[in-house]
């Protein structure tokens, strides 16, 4: 690491060096009363000849080809102080605009581009047009909303103001190349750029968790090497998952790996990525983002969205896989994601085959129904995470059967007498999406055609805040509310909760004949004399 008090004058004029902002950094985002103090304190020291401090600029120094010369260019890949050097440039653009002197236009050119018209600065992707547009003297052509338009049109305006107060702009210009940072200069195979961007970090305004994770997994690169893998491997992740999702994914895909063996606060599962690095692909950083890729391309299916595994054809049975795995999404079974991640990997690459696969999703669904109704549903994780590992080499439906007919006490797998007691007293609508879930099933046994199930929530037949007429006809109503309220007898679905909500007896029945065509509702309808 090399520390260098310089000023912005030494630090643009370096000789064949360019500036990159990496391309995993967020676009330009400084406010216009962050370009005003600015230009004030420059302003202010333009009459004084005093220095101002513009705190530090990190970077990584690479050496790159370059066509046009024999020598190789140094690249400084900004780590920090990226919004600040893109400020300064603009800034040096808008004075340049204003000084007259041809001479001294020749100099600012000489720090804003190197030789052949090429920017010193190289933007990140989505903010290159403005900046280009903007040092080619076209900002007007500039579509939409601009950060880097809008500040270098601030200081336009400003330095015009600044003019007719009788401020000279060469002493303005001056006191811009009297400007101080402080360089600091990493080297690879010397320092470690991330255990000092992770400093950096801690002492500012913190990134958060995905943001973090992109910076550790291409920071080392130069900016080439850096597109190529944003662009391969980074990029499908956010178009696929989304943020929030792609959030969701990493802990998952974490899992896969270090089952339950973290938290998941933002910085363990940051250092848990890091461990996976060193532990799993060291030195082979494009090997991690490609393991990623592929099981965020796969990941897909727990969103609901087009997906069709690689080299597997029948479309009825992928049809089949989704349906099923769209149950256990129903029934927020989310623990058990890692395991079927690695499943669905298997069955891609012919290990599991789909008679397997498809009986493996229905054995967890009705493990975590049962589970729930008997009121256990929860603590599976460090069950499920190390699952696909206890299974051993031979994952299978019947290697899991083997494995849950053998598990006891919070884990076991409820047989079905545990059931039936348990729905006898069960207060099911507690976990409503697994009611509703085991309602629909029930409906689809003696319905071809059940109605959308999106439209259909879980409804109380008793009231869950009864008038007194309903309580005169269950007689001991607080026995009634007490035992039965909430189990699966006084449950169905109506996509007219709404309007059945707390009618009268014979109100809800004829709402019900009306409007209902679910044969769940069958059950109260023909029992209009023995109800209660």
């Amino acid at each position: 690491m090399k520390a260098t008090q310089s000023t912005i004058n030494d630090f643009f004029a370096l000789t064949g060096t360019i500036f990159s902002i990496p391309v995993y950094q967020r676009n330009y985002t400084w406010e216009e009363e962050n370009c005003e103090k600015l230009l004030q304190d420059i302003v202010s020291i333009s009459q004084n000849k005093k220095t101002h401090f513009m705190g530090s600029i990190t970077y990584i120094l690479h050496l790159i080809d370059d066509e046009k010369s024999l020598r190789p260019l140094q690249e400084f890949v900004i780590i920090d102080g990226q919004q600040r050097i893109t400020t300064l440039m603009l800034l040096l653009k808008a004075i340049e605009t204003k000084i007259q002197n041809e001479g001294i236009k020749k100099e600012i050119d000489g720090l804003l581009n190197l030789s052949g018209q090429r920017l010193r600065l190289k933007p990140i992707k989505s903010d290159k047009e403005a900046f280009d547009l903007v040092m080619q003297n076209r900002s007007h052509e500039l579509q939409g909303v601009s950060h880097i338009r809008n500040n270098y049109r601030f200081f336009t305006k400003e330095l015009d103001k600044y003019l007719e107060k009788g401020y000279r702009i060469e002493e303005i210009y001056g006191a811009f190349l009297r400007l101080k940072i402080v360089a600091i200069g990493l080297e690879l195979g010397e320092d470690d750029p991330q255990v000092v961007f992770e400093s950096i970090n801690a002492t500012g305004v913190q990134l958060k968790g995905l943001d973090l994770i992109r910076n550790y997994l291409m920071m080392g690169e130069n900016s080439d090497r850096q597109k190529h893998l944003y662009d391969t491997y980074w990029v499908p992740l956010e178009n696929w998952l989304g943020e929030k999702d792609l959030n969701d994914f990493i802990k998952t895909y974490l899992r896969i790996y270090f089952e339950d063996r973290f938290k998941e606060e933002e910085r363990e599962v940051y250092y848990t990525l890091k461990a996976h690095h060193r532990d799993n692909f060291p030195d082979d950083i494009q090997g991690l983002m490609s393991d990623m890729r592929e099981y965020g391309r796969i990941y897909q299916i727990f969103l609901d969205r087009d997906h069709y595994f690689l080299g597997r054809g029948d479309p009825q049975q992928l049809a089949n896989l989704r349906l099923r795995i769209k149950d256990l999404m129903k029934i927020k079974f989310g623990v058990a994601k890692p395991f079927i991640l690695r499943c669905a990997r298997d069955f891609e690459e012919g290990k599991l085959d789909y008679e397997n696969f498809h009986e493996i999703l229905q054995i967890l669904t009705s493990y975590y129904v049962r589970r729930s109704v008997c009121g256990d549903s929860s603590a599976l994780n460090k069950f499920l995470y190390p699952l696909y590992r206890q299974l051993g080499e031979n994952v299978s439906a019947d290697a899991l059967k083997r494995y849950l007919g053998k598990s006891v006490g919070q884990t076991a797998f409820p047989n079905d007498d545990k059931i039936k007691a348990a729905f006898l007293v069960r207060n099911a609508y507690s976990t409503n999406y697994v009611c509703k879930f085991i309602l629909l099933e029930i409906e689809k046994l003696s319905n071809a055609e059940p109605p959308r199930e999106e439209n259909l929530e879980v409804e109380h037949f008793y009231p869950k805040t009864p008038t007194q007429e309903w309580r005169d006809r269950v007689g001991d109503y607080f026995t009634f509310e007490q035992d039965y309220l909430n189990n699966f007898g006084n449950l169905t679905l109506s996509g007219q909760n709404q309007k059945l909500s707390n009618k009268s007896y014979e109100a809800k029945i004829a709402l019900m004949e009306e409007y209902s065509s679910l044969h769940l509702n069958d059950y109260f309808i023909n029992n209009t004399h023995s109800w209660g």
